[in-house]
């Protein structure tokens, strides 16, 4: 048996999470909000808390400066028992600040030490301790060769890879990404992603060109549910009704609870299941992580 069951690398930022309201201030104006919310922030923080707190033994393999935020990151890590892997980094802490503005989301970022470990990073002797290892962060093409290499790497030490594509903030939908999802053991995409990357003129259209590229997918589409492509087979996952309050991390939390369901030998329906109950239980609260199941409360659902 591996000493993990799933290792990603990459640093996790911090969230500064503002409640909704009506519109921005103006110029020389001030607004008061109720409350404002600092939590581990991107993908990599908010996936692997949602597998540890579902069992999984999850190692960050990242940096971290020495810094207020990169102190409250360790203690969120220790906190849900996440393993830290850390190197330390000149730039500081990565901040985003996630604003909702008459229900329309709106992101400042600094990046931070976020990009200083890329998957090229992990030692290869830690490949060999890991069950399955999840990539985030994907820059296009300026990633492609490293991906791809790491990919194999990771399949000859014996550990599955998945990835989660994430929105391309450069416009670019550089159809390269194409060659690295034939290669995943599962890739993680959502609605618009899939249409930006896809080109295609409706949705069911672009999953049919994704299936030419991809074996296994879980395409998130938030209220709507959401759809499995596994062995040629669309498989549709219904979507849970719940009030939501924050949507932060909420397809990373869908991304822990499908790989849960894929480690653990789940049908593709109950890994499905997994994926929606964790992603509609994160949106119930602030931050992407703290309304996550934990094991028990999945298991009871599941049955």
């Amino acid at each position: 048996m591996k000493e993990i069951d799933v290792l990603i690398a990459g640093t996790p930022n911090i969230d500064l999470i503002v409640p909704p309201y009506d519109e921005l201030p103006g110029p020389g104006e001030e607004i008061r909000v109720d409350n404002m919310y600092v939590q581990c922030g991107g993908g990599v923080a908010i996936t692997a808390i949602g597998l540890s707190k579902l069992g999984m033994k999850t190692m960050i393999y990242g940096a971290v400066h020495n810094d207020l935020f990169g102190e409250f990151i360790l203690q969120e890590m220790r906190k849900y028992g996440v393993n830290f892997e850390t190197r330390l980094s000149e730039k500081s802490t990565g901040l985003s600040i996630a604003l909702d503005v008459n229900k329309d989301r709106r992101f400042i970022t600094y990046d931070g030490c976020v990009n200083e470990v890329m998957p090229k990073d992990i030692p290869k002797g830690l490949l060999e301790k890991t069950r399955h290892t999840h990539l985030t962060n994907y820059r296009g093409r300026i990633d492609l060769e490293e991906y791809l290499q790491f990919i194999e790497d990771a399949h000859r030490a014996g550990a599955t890879v998945s990835m989660d594509v994430g929105w391309d903030d450069t416009g670019r939908w550089d159809e390269c990404i194409f060659e690295i999802t034939k290669k995943l053991d599962v890739f993680f995409i959502n609605d618009k992603e899939l249409m930006e990357y896809t080109r295609a003129a409706g949705f069911d259209a672009g999953i049919e060109k994704l299936s030419g590229f991809c074996s296994h997918a879980a395409i998130k589409m938030g209220a709507r549910g959401s759809r499995l492509l596994t062995g040629g087979e669309v498989i549709h996952g219904k979507a849970y009704s719940v009030i939501s309050l924050d949507t932060t991390g909420a397809g990373d939390s869908f991304n822990a609870g499908y790989l849960y369901g894929f480690l653990n030998g789940l049908s593709p329906e109950e890994c499905l299941k997994a994926a929606n109950f964790c992603g509609a239980s994160s949106v119930q609260g602030y931050g992407g992580y703290e309304k996550v199941p934990n094991l028990k409360q999945l298991k009871e659902e599941l049955k």
